[in-house]
């Protein structure tokens, strides 16, 4: 079966497409708005004119004392009165036909409508005109005027009805051009709007971009580098600050396996060497009693050597692995750290008068006795080493409700400067004084900050007056 593709996800087209989207949407929105504004106003004016017309011939129906006149000139309404034209009137009065335009001539037969609706009201419908093209008829219902010279009769009054049609051609010529202009404009905003966006999106997400194509161009094998900004961008600056110190991390994390596998060689190599020495002269004085006499236990005390150098290797990359399973219990740590202190005798025979311990009986913690019995025996260790002899070493244990810290002080020939004391954890770091112990390989102090990573301890080292050195181990309760 072939993999299945993983679909990738685009920031930039997915804000195009959605910004689009909506401003699209508005724009359609607003031209169908004004489109349908338009087109009612372009129905509302013709209606309008058919109105301005029905009205311009009721002026010209007077009653004259019950004889009804229709007063009508073709010469200003030419538009009734040519026999191919395409406009109609007819007047009606008691249901019976008054008056048509001469449009009509042609059709002696057609009617134009005639509805029954009230007095003074009317009434406009679709309708299909004699010479059959699509139109609009306007039916009112009104009174005739009567002769304002002549004496008037209150009490009677004659009613007409007029019917004028137009055809609608033109107007739905109109209509149709508006809804093409705007149909047309509607697509090209559309596609503007799209390329517009893509444009503003393309530029604002040119830091992003920058920020990308400055990531290609790292090495964190080579010089020190960092990601720069030209100009800082809001949204980008938490990113580049964040990478910058991933980067810087990595760079040291780097420059720390080269120096590590540096001196992982160099310490290996010391062993080595007078392995193979004591192999090429036993090889060539087989006979020399005072070689044989010593050339097992030589060999034996530098494998022992080695053997300890990969042992605190191995425990180091346990340690920083978290392949150390944790099991927690109640500890005393007076018991526990006088067990420790028991079992450093052979390396260090005047512990007992060298050592001042401060704690109280009832002291407990919860840890992981493995753990802390690592970290407390490489600590002592390293005091009692590094410690003058001429002076105590205090141990001094102190809890709070939050925590408990143990506080180990010794006293150097030499204070450590601030770049001894920022390194004093890093593997295989050794201070002058012991380069030249076979015994000291710089790893206990780099063991131990790497079980107090892992136990989520607190590990730091302190210059005290009269040259102390304090090493601050807190454990959380």
């Amino acid at each position: 079966m072939s993999p299945q593709k993983i679909k990738i996800h685009s920031i930039k087209r997915k804000l195009v497409n959605n910004i689009s989207a909506v401003i699209s949407v508005i724009l359609v929105t607003i031209f169908l708005t004004v489109d349908l504004s338009v087109d009612g106003w372009v129905e509302d004016q013709f209606n309008q004119s058919l109105s301005n017309k029905s009205n311009y011939l009721k002026t010209l129906v007077e009653d004259d004392n019950g004889i009804l006149e229709f007063d009508f000139a073709g010469e200003f309404m030419s538009e009734y009165e040519q026999a191919n034209a395409t406009e109609f009137y007819q007047l009606w009065h008691e249901q019976r036909t008054f008056e048509k335009s001469d449009s009509l001539a042609l059709y002696p037969s057609v009617e134009l409508p005639n509805l029954d609706i009230p007095i003074n009201e009317f009434k406009i419908i679709d309708y299909v005109l004699p010479n059959g093209e699509s139109g609009r008829a306007m039916i009112s219902h009104f009174i005739a005027q009567k002769d304002d010279d002549l004496p008037q009769d209150n009490n009677h009054f004659m009613t007409m009805t007029l019917t004028i049609a137009a055809p609608t051609a033109a107007l739905n010529k109109v209509l149709i051009i508006i809804d093409v202009v705007f149909v047309l404009t509607c697509i090209i905003a559309v596609f503007g709007v799209r390329y517009l966006v893509t444009r503003i999106v393309s530029r604002g997400l040119y830091p992003l971009n920058n920020l990308n194509e400055q990531i290609k161009l790292l090495d964190i094998t080579g010089a020190s580098q960092t990601i720069k900004s030209d100009f800082p961008v809001e949204e980008i600056e938490p990113i580049r600050n964040e990478l910058n110190k991933f980067i810087t991390t990595n760079q040291q994390l780097y420059q720390n396996e080269k120096r590590l596998t540096s001196d992982i060689a160099h310490e290996l190599k010391t062993p080595i060497a007078e392995l193979i020495s004591l192999s090429e002269v036993a090889l060539r004085y087989p006979n020399d009693e005072r070689i044989s006499a010593t050339y097992t236990s030589d060999i034996l005390a530098i494998s022992v050597r080695m053997k300890a150098i990969v042992n605190n290797l191995l425990l180091l990359q346990r340690a920083g692995s978290s392949s150390i399973e944790l099991t927690k219990e109640i500890i005393t740590l007076a018991d526990f750290i006088q067990q420790t202190c028991n079992e450093l005798n052979f390396k260090h025979p005047n512990i007992k008068q060298r050592l001042n311990l401060t704690v109280v009986p009832t002291a407990r913690v919860v840890a992981d006795r493995f753990c802390l019995h690592t970290i407390l025996l490489n600590l002592l260790d390293n005091a009692l080493f590094y410690g003058l002899t001429t002076d105590p070493i205090n141990l001094h244990v102190e809890q709070s409700p939050d925590n408990t810290t143990i506080t180990l002080c010794n006293t150097l020939v030499t204070p450590l400067t601030a770049q001894q004391l920022e390194a004093i954890f890093d593997p295989l770091y050794q201070l002058d004084s012991s380069r030249t112990n076979n015994q000291r390989h710089g790893l206990g102090l780099a063991i131990v900050k790497s079980i107090c990573t892992l136990n989520k301890f607190t590990i730091k080292a302190e210059n005290k007056p009269d040259s102390r050195l304090a090493l601050i181990l807190i454990l959380p309760n």
